[in-house]
């Protein structure tokens, strides 16, 4: 994780999923009312210390204006950004000739740290990983210009499915640990992001059977019935359909659906429901 403890380190804190907010070093939540300029901020943010023309970013933000009128809107825009952070010590904007970015050694968000520690494989690290995910990237931010639109919108998708692989890699560790309620809120988060994934309705309802839960897993499966009907128009497969038919069939049996040692297996790098339904 980033260290802002030390606070001599402290560093300006960006929160980027569920929105954008801004975390001053000194513990103060600043106030950028602007949507273009937080939007400018937030590409800033996910990439610091990466220079951007001016050119690029007036186009990225003001495409349908003239030139000179966008590349005005920009410097107002940077001049809100810089009034807004507000370090005239330790400035957080480096803006070199033509070029702008972000000081690395200043800023951290959590976009940078989700991305790194989902990157990991320790049940711990993956938790907090998910626990940064509290919302869409920049969500509620949309509606901008169409080249800034063409760069949020696969960002946002691929920081959606990393959030995916995340919750079912630690939905796989905490079901190999046998960590029954653990692995159900970890499975109905995953779930929450994406109705339609087919295996991990069916892992939650072996997980449930081997726990002997057997009204959990079928209420499970007609839970999976009403999703995917919602989300793709179609009926569970034939896989699905076995498993519910086998917990039916199990009353009193504590160990039914055999497979259920593998519940987490079974979801791990499992496609989100856009790709196929599991």
């Amino acid at each position: 994780m980033l260290d802002s403890g030390n606070p001599a380190m402290a560093r300006l804190r960006l929160i980027l999923f569920g929105g954008i907010q801004i975390h001053l070093p000194a513990g103060q939540v600043a106030r950028l009312p602007a949507r273009k300029a937080q939007a400018l901020l937030a590409y800033l943010a996910v990439r610091p210390g990466q220079p951007h023309s001016r050119d690029k970013l007036a186009a990225l933000l003001w495409s349908d204006a003239p030139a000179e009128r966008a590349r005005h809107s920009l410097r107002q825009a940077l001049v809100a950004i810089r009034q807004a952070l507000g370090q005239p010590g330790a400035p957080v904007m480096l803006e070199r000739g033509d070029t702008v970015a972000l000081d690395p050694s200043a800023i951290e968000t959590d976009v940078g740290q989700f991305e790194e520690l989902s990157r990991q494989s320790t049940s711990e690290a993956l938790e907090q990983a998910v626990a940064l995910y509290h919302g869409d990237f920049l969500e509620g931010l949309g509606g901008q210009e169409e080249p800034f639109e063409e760069w949020l919108m696969p960002e946002r998708e691929r920081l959606r499915e990393l959030a995916l692989e995340a919750l079912s890699r630690l939905f796989a560790a905490q079901s190999k640990a046998d960590a029954l309620e653990p692995a159900v809120r970890t499975a109905n988060r995953l779930l929450a992001l994406d109705p339609g994934q087919e295996a991990a309705h069916r892992a939650l309802m072996r997980l449930y059977a081997r726990h002997g839960r057997r009204g959990a897993a079928l209420v499970q499966y007609q839970v999976c019935v009403a999703a995917l009907q919602r989300e793709l128009g179609l009926p569970p497969d034939g896989e699905t359909r076995a498993l519910y038919q086998e917990i039916l069939r199990s009353r009193g049996s504590p160990n039914c659906a055999g497979r259920g040692t593998r519940a987490g297996e079974a979801m791990a790098g499992s496609p989100s429901s856009s790709a196929r339904r599991g």
